[in-house]
């Protein structure tokens, strides 16, 4: 149990609001910590924080169908936007628009070595001290903490989905 003087502000509020367990609020503390990063990864690499997002997207799809319209999509604006937003991420050099090899009418966007190498470097260190903190667990512990985040994670998406799921049905 986390003592009150080691919970930060933010934190102590929204316990005050709901309970939850430790482990969730733990969870909650990464993700609040994550999103924090991402911020300041963005701004270090030169990027809005939209393009940011748009820019994991595309990495985390790379080799997959991903044209402006499914990234609009997954960041939930305009297929005219996602198309300013990837001129934008193309004009920069971050990403290149690459011709379906089966449909020559479609578009992909596809990461540029450069812009992933960029924000691989910067990430390098975080998971170099991350690797270290999991060393200081049995390897025991570590697969039950893997365990936690892995079925957190679905947990998290699942209920994303439900989310946009039932903002469309509006």
């Amino acid at each position: 149990m986390a003592k009150d003087s080691d919970i930060p502000g933010a934190e102590q509020v929204e316990r005050s609001r709901m309970s939850a367990a430790e482990l969730s609020w733990a969870l909650r503390s990464v993700n609040r910590a994550a999103s924090q990063l991402e911020h300041a990864l963005a701004a270090k690499v030169g990027l809005r924080a939209l393009d940011f997002e748009a820019m994991g997207h595309i990495m985390d799809l790379e080799g997959t169908q991903l044209g402006p319209a499914e990234l609009g999509h997954r960041l939930g604006i305009s297929t005219g936007s996602a198309t300013e937003l990837a001129d934008r991420l193309e004009a920069a050099g971050h990403i290149a628009r690459a011709r379906d090899a089966t449909d020559r009418r479609r578009v992909n966007l596809v990461p540029q070595a450069s812009a992933v190498g960029r924000i691989l470097g910067e990430l390098a260190p975080l998971f170099t001290a991350l690797d270290s903190l999991a060393l200081e667990f049995s390897p025991e512990e570590q697969a039950a903490i893997s365990r936690y985040l892995r079925a957190a994670a679905d947990e998290l998406q699942t209920h994303s989905a439900t989310l946009t799921s039932s903002s469309s049905d509006e």
